[in-house]
């Protein structure tokens, strides 16, 4: 990216209507990232320190896919992708659980690309990681693609992502290179600000139209902080988004004040499951695929975006994840 490059964020656009008789409940909110790896709900929680390690047992109960987080002990990463490929599913309980083939829950695990990377994925691979998300600490050049063919020829079976990338063309050695999934979003050597003026709808537009040539898959990173913008990110070209922000919320307490603190994993999936087959109904399309393809977009200034958002009514209960 230059200095020069512009483009839009997912709070400087709406969707546009189309019609519809798309009933929300009866569409397909699965997502196909390979041939052999999908989600039931296009959700990964992003990796933010062992702390979000709780997050990965029930996002696969509840058909997303969580990432184990790198840490400095190998060990103990191993033993977090170990664990959860332990926990024992019950169809009854959870019939939306993204589980393997031998119906344990799939379990996704980070791994910074440096050298000895290798190491760190035989082990998590062998733990039972069903994904691995190689995430660059600087700009993409010869020595990291080496090392992602390298990967790839040595883990040909386990669903490879990398990311953050921003460039088109970036994205493109990547799929030549060989991985699955390239993460859309703002990149370690970005030119651009790192704020709320972010082009995040653009940018995975960009990787999105690579992808689409490849036949592999975008997931949209950064963001992404309410269901709406879920919708946004696929109607963009994502096939699935990371989420951090959205995972989180606040309660209103009893005396009226607001109190922060982090959702349920199965109250944040509802509401954001709810919110984008909202959107898909809103835009007639019965699949992510039917969204990818036909939606279409409308800037908006400030105001607009003012005008989208509830306001002039007194809240008597905050909403989960707004």
């Amino acid at each position: 990216m230059t200095e020069k490059f512009v483009g839009l964020g997912y709070d400087q656009v709406l969707l546009v209507p189309g019609a519809s008789n798309v009933l929300p409940h009866t569409v397909s909110v699965t997502a196909d990232l390979a041939a052999d790896f999908k989600l039931n709900v296009p959700l990964i929680s992003e990796a933010f320190g062992p702390a979000t390690d709780t997050r990965v047992v029930p996002m696969a109960l509840n058909g997303g896919l969580g990432v184990v987080a790198e840490q400095a002990d190998l060990a103990a990463q191993v033993e977090v992708v170990a664990s959860a490929k332990e926990a024992y599913v019950s169809a009854t309980a959870y019939p939306k659980a993204l589980v393997d083939a031998q119906g344990r829950l799939r379990v996704g695990a980070e791994v910074w690309l440096t050298q000895g990377a290798g190491e760190r994925v035989s082990a998590l691979v062998g733990a039972g990681a069903d994904a691995i998300f190689l995430y660059l600490q600087a700009s993409l050049d010869d020595e990291a693609i080496a090392l992602v063919q390298g990967l790839r020829a040595d883990f040909p079976a386990t669903f490879l992502a990398v990311g953050v990338i921003e460039a088109p063309e970036q994205a493109q050695a990547l799929y030549e290179a060989g991985v699955d999934a390239v993460l859309a979003g703002r990149s370690v050597d970005s030119d651009l600000p790192n704020d709320v003026t972010y082009p995040f709808l653009t940018v995975t537009m960009g990787v999105a139209e690579v992808a689409a040539a490849f036949d592999k898959a975008t997931i949209a990173v950064g963001g992404v902080h309410y269901s709406g913008d879920i919708v946004k990110a696929v109607a963009a070209g994502a096939d699935a988004t990371m989420v951090n922000d959205l995972l989180k919320g606040s309660t209103l307490a009893d005396d009226g004040t607001v109190t922060a603190g982090d959702l349920s994993i199965d109250d944040a999936i509802f509401q954001a499951d709810g919110g984008l087959r909202a959107g898909m109904g809103y835009t007639g399309s019965a699949s992510l695929a039917e969204l990818k393809a036909g939606g279409r977009f409308v800037q908006i200034t400030d105001n607009g975006l003012r005008e989208s958002h509830p306001h002039d009514v007194e809240i008597t209960k905050q909403a989960p994840n707004y």
